[in-house]
């Protein structure tokens, strides 16, 4: 969560290089994951992708002020269409709509979903914030490279891999709304709160693709 790095209280730098060099994603870049778990990855992060607007849902309905309503209905509003995207980005590997909506969750995935819920039910407004922005920050990370990769060594065409390479758009509409959201809350309790939520969402990151890895294909 690279915005928030001046409001952290710990540093998190390493925890963010495990998920940014994960072997998922080292494995694309290189053009050595196999495409069977490549679909596994689709799968399940539809998943996640599918709950994305209940979650936006819940945090709007969450914040305490229309100031704070409108800047996460600008966060929502280049996200829309984009579970489109992967499921054209699935159809390119060979998968169907059946399988999207049969998909099941591995045990990674759902605790990750499973946390944001939680989080953004019971958790402070600043914690509500920043979980799911440290989660959105750093794949918009992730996609810069992962996108290339798939059209570079998956013979994919750029269309295909749309998914990925839209967060370049989504990056320039969110980052500057989470500095907006998070600035007020500079209390040296806040900034633990934060720190907490951040680290916490990119644990269970770290648990959701090290699923992925481990199942087998």
């Amino acid at each position: 969560m690279s915005f928030a790095n001046k409001i952290l209280t710990e540093d998190l730098a390493p925890l963010r290089e495990r998920i940014l060099h994960h072997p998922l994603w080292q494995g694309i870049e290189g053009g050595t994951l196999e495409v069977e778990r490549l679909k596994l990855f689709a799968l399940q992060d539809w998943w996640l992708v599918r709950e994305a607007y209940r979650l936006d849902a819940l945090a709007i309905a969450g914040a305490s002020d229309l100031a704070t309503q409108e800047l996460l209905l600008e966060k929502l509003i280049p996200k829309k269409g984009g579970y489109k995207l992967l499921l054209d980005f699935g159809a390119a590997l060979g998968l169907s709509q059946a399988d999207f909506d049969e998909v099941e969750p591995l045990a990674g995935c759902m605790a990750l979903t499973n946390f944001f819920y939680w989080m953004l039910t019971y958790g402070s407004a600043p914690e509500k914030i920043a979980s799911v922005s440290a989660s959105e920050d750093i794949f918009i990370q992730i996609c810069a490279r992962v996108g290339p990769a798939l059209v570079r060594h998956y013979g994919l065409t750029p269309a295909q891999v749309e998914f990925f390479t839209l967060h370049d758009q989504i990056r320039e509409a969110v980052e500057p709304v989470d500095r907006n959201l998070l600035e007020a809350y500079q209390s040296e309790e806040d900034r633990r709160k934060i720190t907490r939520a951040v680290r916490l969402s990119h644990e269970f990151e770290v648990m959701f693709y090290d699923t992925i890895m481990s199942q087998p294909v």
